[in-house]
This record gives structure tokens, sequence and C-alpha cells, in this order.
């Protein structure tokens, strides 16, 4: 599962223990949307003031 921030961050999450996996760190604004690929190999994070979408690869 994934996570987005008002503080510029992406947290990933395992759904069993509840425990943060990693955290990705994005430039600028905050993060408002999170879309993860089928295969949970890539994500992309937008809808920020910056107007950027970000691919990830995971």
């Amino acid at each position: 599962m994934a996570s987005g921030s008002n503080d510029n961050t992406i947290k990933l999450w395992d759904i069993a223990t509840g425990g943060e996996i990693r955290t990705l760190k994005k430039d600028s604004g905050y993060v408002y949307a999170i879309a993860i690929s089928p295969d949970e190999r890539t994500l992309a994070s937008g809808g920020s003031a910056d107007n950027i979408i970000k691919i990830w690869r995971l």
C-alpha cells in the first residue's frame, strides 16, 4: 500500500505488519494522487501545485 503526504513524501507500507517499507521523497509540492501498476513495479504520483507527474520504479 502507498500513501502520499503534504511533507512531499510517498510512503510504502507492508499491509501485513503495518510497518513502513520505504519512503520516496518528491522534489516539491504535496502528493495528491498515487497509482500503482498491476505488477507493483511502477508508481505514479501527481496532483501537486508544481503540476508534475512523477514515475517511480519500485
